[in-house]
């Protein structure tokens, strides 16, 4: 009776220990999940081969660039400078998205945008962001992401994203905002 005990104690200890292993492994994605650096507004945040500063974020009915073209909504804006760090062979702007609970938002090529924006070694450009949200938003807690690419790869990887948190309740919704053209920054 006893050994019978211990052997069902034994495999229960087991059992526990096997679920205890199997919550602490990482996912199958985790070798290839980004390191982010986590920024805040007006701080100057850097990856590997990225640079960016964050100078404002609004939130706006709508948006205009300096050629006219124009678009109603509402939309995020995210004033910044950004340039790369160590190289400049594949250095745009290709990851600019913004992160509301689930949700995943792109930033809009629509317009004179720093979307995609390609970067120069140690010389900071500035330009604008911009993402077309929806109206059931706008009360919530969002997760700027900014990256470009490693040397030699398609896709930003490892080390190369930038976290901003933003507090979308904190912001005051204005009319209008200009996006900033795109150029050397000041």
């Amino acid at each position: 009776m006893k050994k019978h005990v211990l052997v069902w104690l034994a495999t229960a200890a087991l059992l526990a220990c096997a679920w205890g292993v199997s919550k602490a492994t990482l996912p199958d994605e985790a070798p290839n999940a980004p390191f982010s650096t986590v920024a805040q507004i007006g701080e100057e945040a850097a990856t590997r081969n990225l640079i960016a500063t964050v100078t404002d974020v609004h939130l706006a009915n709508r948006i205009t660039d300096a050629k006219g073209w124009s678009a109603d909504g509402t939309w995020l804006v995210v004033d910044l400078e950004a340039a790369s760090g160590v190289t400049q062979d594949l250095s745009t702007l290709s990851l600019a998205e913004l992160t509301i609970g689930e949700r995943t938002f792109s930033a809009t090529d629509r317009g004179t945008t720093f979307a995609a924006q390609r970067l120069v070694t140690g010389v900071p450009r500035a330009g604008s962001l911009a993402f077309e949200l929806p109206d059931d938003v706008t009360g919530d807690r969002a997760t700027l992401r900014l990256g470009v690419p490693g040397a030699g790869l398609s896709e930003v990887r490892r080390d190369a994203v930038i976290d901003l948190p933003i507090d979308l309740d904190a912001l005051p919704v204005e009319t209008e905002v200009l996006l900033n053209e795109n150029g050397w920054a000041r």
